[in-house]
C-alpha cells in the first residue's frame, strides 16, 4: 500500500512542479487576447510561436517535477520501485504531449532524456 501511495503522492508533486513552470511560462508568454485555450488548434498555433526560453522553462519544470516526484515516491514507498513506476507514467505523459502538441524536436528529445534518466536519480536520493 505504501508503494501505491508513494506513486500517487509523487505524481501530485510532479504535477504541481510542472504546472508551476507552465504557469510562469504563460505569464511570460501569454496566449493572445481572446484565444480559446481549450481549442487544440489554437494551442498548436500558439506553441509554434513560442521562443526557446519558454520551452526551456517548461523543461526545467519537467526536470524538477520528475526529480522531486520520484524522490517522494521512493521515500514514501520505501523502495525505488514506486519512483520507477512514476517515471514510466511521466514518460508516457511526455510522449503523449509530444504527439498531441507539435513541438520542436530538441524539446521532445530533451524531455525524453529527462523522463528516462531523472527517475533513477530521484529513486536513489529517496532510498
Amino acid at each position: 500500500m505504501r508503494r501505491v501511495l508513494g506513486v500517487i503522492v509523487g505524481l501530485v508533486v510532479a504535477f504541481v512542479c510542472v504546472q508551476g513552470a507552465e504557469l510562469i511560462s504563460h505569464q511570460l508568454y501569454p496566449f493572445p487576447p481572446g484565444a480559446d485555450m481549450h481549442d487544440i488548434a489554437t494551442i498548436k498555433r500558439f506553441v509554434a510561436t513560442l521562443p526557446p526560453p519558454a520551452f526551456v522553462l517548461v523543461l526545467a519544470g519537467w526536470l524538477v517535477g520528475t526529480l522531486l516526484g520520484t524522490f517522494v515516491a521512493a521515500k514514501i514507498g520505501r523502495s525505488r520501485v514506486p519512483a520507477y513506476v512514476l517515471g514510466a507514467i511521466l514518460l508516457a505523459a511526455g510522449i503523449m504531449n509530444s504527439i498531441v502538441i507539435p513541438q520542436p524536436l530538441w524539446f521532445s528529445a530533451l524531455g525524453f532524456v529527462i523522463f528516462v534518466t531523472v527517475p533513477f536519480f530521484g529513486a536513489r536520493l529517496g532510498t
